[in-house]
């Protein structure tokens, strides 16, 4: 007769799959870099073969439509690698392109009206945006189907194509018109080719593996969109919080500070992915804590746990980082860039607050709380829209920041708020 395993053999069990996914993780991660590289890089380009001024428009339009796609981007990524039962690959992209074609269409006739002057290159920022969409619609059921390293490839040769097009017509006209149509049709032919056509083709393999399906389009469209509705208007809401203080800045100081802001936000956005890539990672050992019966913690003792860990080791990086961004922006982008003492510090407190907003918004997700998401976005975007309202006029970009830092803060605290309620301070069964 076979005895259970115990908790402790389950672990050792897991070593391989754990290395798999490491390995998966490792590439997603570079993937997520690749893909964050590729604007940075054109911004630097912008920064050296223009003026502050056009930096700032470029920045300034995206801005404006950014929060539509995050909005019509429905989660879709996190759709595709979760939906019980999986929903076709046909299904998810006629929804994607639905919601994106109603994005393009009030981002450009909402930014018309408001800011005319801009109106060719909203559109031009729109099919750039189009593009990013895709993009990460089509990394889901990549990766869900374990070929995260297709992902990682076509973001690496993506970034490197896109950039070299992009920086190419950009040195030969000085102009940010031609670049911008440049820099998104290459973006949406490389995510046609290198993104859309590999998913397509697996899909349709794994697909016709399974027994046919009784539910039709309606009803399968429908469950798509019921799934990815609330993510996507979480996801829009948090993308107030980076987007709100370039309309406030640009409305107090002008373009030119918009442009130092939007490079200067790049320090939080690129801890902010390797934050999320690590709390994802953490999933499935949080899940087996909450299993191995001989440990019986609560899932807020062990995201406290996960996000203590990581904030200690988050502070020296902070330091370090925030230290190599003041020497190292101005040699880069030009002196007009640059980040002060006044700035770093309250954008270093918003980076080392990063673990425990995303270990405790991770944790509401293991408890299957996904309405929450929009508590949480609602919460942080509310308190970040008026702390930019308050602080940017009198302190400017470091302004921006404390609205950043306070954000964050809310998030893990809301987060810790709902987790704890949920549980009521017991352990899990």
């Amino acid at each position: 007769m076979t005895m259970p395993s115990s908790p402790r053999r389950r672990i050792a069990l897991r070593g391989p799959m754990d290395a798999r996914t490491a390995k998966s993780t490792g590439y997603l991660l570079g993937a997520q870099f690749l893909r964050n590289l590729g604007p940075l890089v054109i911004l630097l380009l912008l920064a050296r073969l223009t003026d502050p001024e056009t930096v700032g428009v470029y920045s300034l339009a995206l801005a404006i439509v950014t929060p539509y796609f995050v909005l019509a981007q429905l989660g879709m990524r996190t759709v595709t690698l979760t939906l019980q039962p999986e929903a076709s690959f046909r299904n998810y992209a006629i929804v994607q392109t639905g919601s994106i074609a109603l994005a393009l269409i009030a981002a450009v006739v909402v930014g018309v009206i408001s800011t005319p002057q801009l109106a060719v290159i909203l559109g031009l920022a729109s099919c750039l945006k189009i593009a990013d969409a895709f993009s990460d619609f089509l990394s889901g059921p990549l990766q869900r189907h374990g070929r995260s390293v297709t992902v990682f490839t076509s973001s690496l040769i993506s970034a490197t194509v896109v950039s070299i097009i992009a920086g190419i017509v950009l040195f030969a006209t000085r102009d940010l018109v031609p670049t911008l149509a440049a820099l998104a049709g290459a973006s949406l032919l490389a995510a046609y080719v290198l993104l859309f056509r590999p998913a397509k083709r697996l899909s349709r393999s794994v697909e016709a593996a399974r027994p046919p399906k009784a539910a039709g389009f309606r009803a399968e469209a429908r469950r798509i969109f019921s799934a990815g509705l609330p993510l996507g208007m979480s996801m829009a809401l948090m993308s107030l919080i980076s987007t709100v203080p370039l309309y406030v800045v640009t409305a107090s100081f002008g373009e030119a500070e918009t442009a130092r802001l939007a490079v200067l936000l790049y320090v939080y956005a690129l801890a902010d992915i390797v934050t999320g890539v690590v709390s994802q990672a953490w999933i499935p050992h949080a899940q087996e804590q909450l299993r191995a019966i001989s440990l019986r913690p609560s899932i807020l003792a062990i995201s406290r746990r996960g996000a203590a860990v990581w904030t200690v080791v988050y502070i020296p990086v902070t330091v370090i980082g925030l230290v190599l961004a003041s020497w190292l922006i101005p040699i880069l982008f030009g002196a007009a860039y640059r980040l002060t003492l006044a700035e770093a510090i309250p954008l270093g407190i918003a980076v080392v607050l990063l673990p425990s907003a995303h270990f405790m918004a991770t944790a509401v997700a293991i408890q299957n709380q996904y309405v929450h998401a929009l508590t949480l976005s609602v919460g942080s975007t509310v308190l970040s829209l008026a702390a930019c309202v308050l602080l940017i006029p009198p302190l400017g970009i470091a302004g921006a920041f404390w609205a950043l830092a306070i954000a964050v803060g809310a998030r893990a605290a809301i987060a810790a708020i709902i987790v704890a309620t949920r549980t009521g301070g017991r352990r899990a069964p």
